[in-house]
């Protein structure tokens, strides 16, 4: 794809030239796990983004304008310029992240040709699809999505997300929208891990996630950064092998 300059879309069910290149959802969640415990920043000029290095950022989130701002003037918000990523990668030496339009597959596409090292998943973004989210299997980048619940948490993992953040409510700084997703998903673990057997299937249909990432979370946990399950670990195989 990047040799040739063009973009390659679905085909048969797939993305042709991107499947053949898949990373281990294990090195996805790897290169995620570099991220936790650190500052991700908004810039929207290759000047604030040597600033957000300097300043100690473990990553920076490349964009053209603030996507709240361009949907609150009645504006569709789409992925940032890729000349401006570009521009932002040159300038600095850690991980860049880029937002593309839930269901927008194209868009992803091109983020990945262009050298990307994170794809934000994000519904702040005017959404591509309201009904389907990207396979973020078919891509060898890590993608990052949002949640407000653990079965929302699931269903994205599910999906191939790397990475999970809270959603909150963007570009009014109120942050109680975003401390009430946390309560609800580090809640609903809880509740979970008190759980026997047979109570793990109703729960896995009342918050309609995956009954095998749910028993995962029971076995192993999702960690507190919420970055996915690896379900070649041992511990996990294990336990969803009970289900067959």
């Amino acid at each position: 794809m990047a040799g040739s300059g063009v973009v390659t879309v679905y085909g048969n069910g797939a993305i042709t030239e991107t499947a053949a290149k898949q990373s281990p959802f294990s090195v996805k969640v790897g290169l995620a796990q570099m991220l936790r415990g650190g500052v991700i920043m908004d810039v929207v000029t290759p000047e604030q983004a040597r600033v957000a290095e300097e300043a100690g950022a473990c990553a920076v989130m490349a964009l053209e304008r603030v996507p709240a701002d361009i949907r609150a003037q009645g504006g569709v918000a789409r992925m940032s310029d890729p000349q401006l990523i570009k521009e932002i990668k040159s300038a600095v030496t850690i991980p860049v992240m880029a937002k593309a339009r839930i269901g927008h597959f194209v868009e992803a596409q091109i983020l990945e040709a262009i050298g990307i090292d994170y794809v934000d998943e994000s519904e702040v973004l005017t959404p591509a699809d309201d009904a389907n989210h990207i396979n973020k299997h078919n891509f060898r980048i890590p993608f990052v999505c949002g949640c407000r619940n653990l079965g929302e948490a699931l269903r994205r993992i599910r999906e191939g997300a790397a990475m999970i953040r809270t959603k909150g409510e963007a570009g009014t700084g109120n942050i109680i929208e975003a401390v009430r997703h946390v309560r609800s998903v580090m809640g609903d673990i809880r509740v979970l891990r008190n759980m026997d057997d047979d109570e793990v299937f109703a729960f896995a249909k009342q918050i309609q996630a995956p009954y095998d990432l749910v028993l995962a979370d029971v076995s192993c946990g999702l960690g507190e950064a919420m970055v996915g399950i690896n379900l070649n670990d041992e511990k996990v195989e294990r336990y969803a092998n009970r289900s067959e």
